[in-house]
């Protein structure tokens, strides 16, 4: 699955490093979603740095057939954002996938058997 994505920045531009460690991320959450139809699943990466003041925000979101998800992440360095923005995302889609497969009832029917 390729997920389609676009990015946003404001007050910055996105150099070569930072590039290549968006390019890998998303392709550790495209392994996440594979099982969502490519053409309804898109990301929006909008990268933010503070005018007057060193500080960088990350949000993303991610739409999905069933949900959008966001996460929002605020810090110092750029890389580390972008880092902590996309586990928090990556632990959403894990809930998300767990709940549509409704991983509760199944550990309730082990608790009944027991």
């Amino acid at each position: 699955m390729t997920l389609k994505w676009n990015l946003v920045t404001k007050g910055m531009r996105p150099h070569a490093q930072l590039q290549s460690k968006l390019e890998e991320k998303i392709a550790k959450l495209e392994t996440h979603l594979e099982h969502f139809p490519s053409d309804a699943v898109h990301l929006q990466v909008n990268l933010e740095r503070h005018p007057k003041r060193d500080w960088f925000d990350a949000a993303l979101t991610l739409h999905l057939p069933s949900n959008t998800l966001e996460s929002k992440k605020s810090g110092a360095d750029p890389l580390p954002v972008f880092d902590r923005a996309i586990k928090a995302l990556l632990r959403e889609v894990a809930g998300l996938k767990s709940d549509l497969r409704r991983e509760n009832d199944w550990k309730e029917v082990a608790r009944r058997k027991l």
